[in-house]
């Protein structure tokens, strides 16, 4: 049977727990799935101007992790996804530069930014979270009961497990929110937490990170559905920039 081939945009380091978290969660995944997967991570300084990826790939995920070494390779990665209904997760980071790439791109935000690279950004719609969520657990509601989140969950209310100082800066919640780019949930404060393009084949993001909640017993189960749908209808697509 022909592996489901998932490409990880990040830069990998071998100590960092959030990345161990991410390669064991497959593991786990790997287990209790009726199809082989194959994951591999893409550093980004090593990826081509063109942000190009073999065409055996069947999807992407941005890993948490940024600043990434190259930003610019990761924008393009995730326009590339969107515009062309290219199946994409991003979780932590990713989900930070999925919002700064619709801002910019799509509600025309020309200086839409992300504070821990772009401080000097003159609309920073990710920007440090009133409080820190390094090492953190917080309640998550989902408010959006045809999204993604609640199909697979079927919970108006799960714990997110984070590692993160950064989210979307809350006075252009409003803004960010325009047309199929929808917000599924929220922290109990009201802070986002989970995004998805409706419409796209498969394109969502989380703020918290699923590998954190996944054990060889029970694999996290937003992970195994990720794998799950894009195996169902599974094309082979090329990104040429």
């Amino acid at each position: 049977m022909k592996p489901l081939r998932i490409a990880i945009i990040g830069d990998f380091t071998a100590n960092k727990h959030t990345h161990i978290a991410l390669n064991e969660a497959v593991t786990h995944c790997r287990q209790h799935l009726d199809f082989p997967i194959e994951t591999t991570w893409a550093a980004t300084d090593n990826i081509p101007v063109s942000a190009s990826i073999p065409g055996y790939i069947d999807a992407l995920w941005i890993a948490p992790g940024s600043p990434y070494k190259n930003d610019d390779a990761v924008y393009k990665l995730i326009r590339w996804a969107r515009e062309n209904n290219f199946p994409l997760l991003g979780t932590c980071g990713g989900f930070q530069y999925m919002v700064v790439e619709y801002a910019k791109n799509v509600l025309g935000i020309v200086d839409a930014g992300h504070e821990e690279s772009e401080p000097d950004a003159s609309q920073l719609v990710i920007a440090k979270l009133s409080c820190s969520l390094k090492g953190q657990q917080e309640e998550v509601v989902i408010t959006d009961k045809d999204s993604w989140l609640y199909t697979v969950l079927k919970k108006d209310v799960i714990t997110g497990f984070f590692n993160c100082n950064y989210g979307i800066n809350p006075v252009y919640t409003r803004k960010l929110q325009q047309g199929p780019f929808v917000f599924t949930a929220f922290s109990r404060s009201g802070e986002v937490r989970g995004l998805e393009l409706k419409g796209h084949r498969f394109y969502k993001g989380t703020l918290f990170q699923p590998p954190l909640d996944s054990t060889p017993e029970k694999p996290n189960a937003l992970i195994m559905d990720f794998f799950r749908r894009i195996n169902v209808n599974r094309e082979s697509l090329s990104i040429n920039g």
